[in-house]
């Protein structure tokens, strides 16, 4: 079995996800982009992450493919693998449910630049993909052009997308969207929240730019 390290990061990934309510059960998705190689590891369709084991990790070739394992890749494939063809300096991809993000994507919101860290991080407010099927090119598509060049977008009744140079990075920008959203809406409570300056906004995008490099 190839590329041992990188399943058992997406692995502790799985388990990562539900153990902070990120997600339930088999709910989402994983992938990491394997380095130099035109081929990406993803979780199966159907198999808790609570459950699953590094043989049941698909390996396929960016045309979806299977060059290694026995299960079905997920569902969510074309969607990965759309944005791996697009942004070549993304590496690894979760899809997840997390309440707050998804809170915003049933009221078809997006999630706005309130606090520092989320433009730094992500690149700017968190775009709404256009809702379509699951696991449909036309879904595919319409994350692809919501996230841009940023690093998250929600996916319309349904959850959100991150990305990031590995999954360190995936999780982390995650982890700030949420807290993000849950933010917003404690502050919506309390009263209508207030945006970052225009000029702050700009500052830290350019920060962004720069950390991508």
């Amino acid at each position: 079995m190839s590329y041992g390290n990188l399943r058992g990061k997406i692995l502790e990934t799985g388990h990562f996800l539900i153990k902070n309510n990120l997600t339930v059960g088999s709910s989402g998705n994983i992938s990491v982009r394997i380095p130099n190689e035109n081929k990406v590891l993803i979780t199966p369709s159907m198999i808790p992450f609570t459950k699953m084991t590094s043989d049941d990790l698909l390996l396929i070739d960016l045309d979806g493919n299977v060059i290694e394992g026995e299960r079905n890749p997920s569902v969510e494939t074309p969607m990965h693998l759309s944005i791996y063809k697009k942004r070549n300096e993304i590496n690894a991809i979760i899809h997840a449910h997390p309440i707050y993000s998804s809170a915003f994507a049933v009221a078809h919101k997006t999630i706005p630049p309130i606090i520092d860290e989320l433009v730094v991080y992500t690149g700017g407010e968190i775009q709404l993909a256009k809702y379509a099927l699951p696991g449909t090119e036309e879904l595919a598509e319409n994350v692809v052009n919501a996230l841009g060049n940023r690093k998250a977008v929600l996916l319309s009744n349904h959850g959100i997308l991150v990305c990031g140079k590995d999954l360190d990075d995936a999780v982390d920008v995650l982890l700030k969207v949420e807290r993000t959203a849950k933010i917003y809406i404690l502050a919506k409570i309390l009263g209508e929240p207030k945006m970052l300056p225009k000029e702050a906004i700009e500052a830290e995008k350019e920060m962004y730019e720069i950390m991508q490099l």
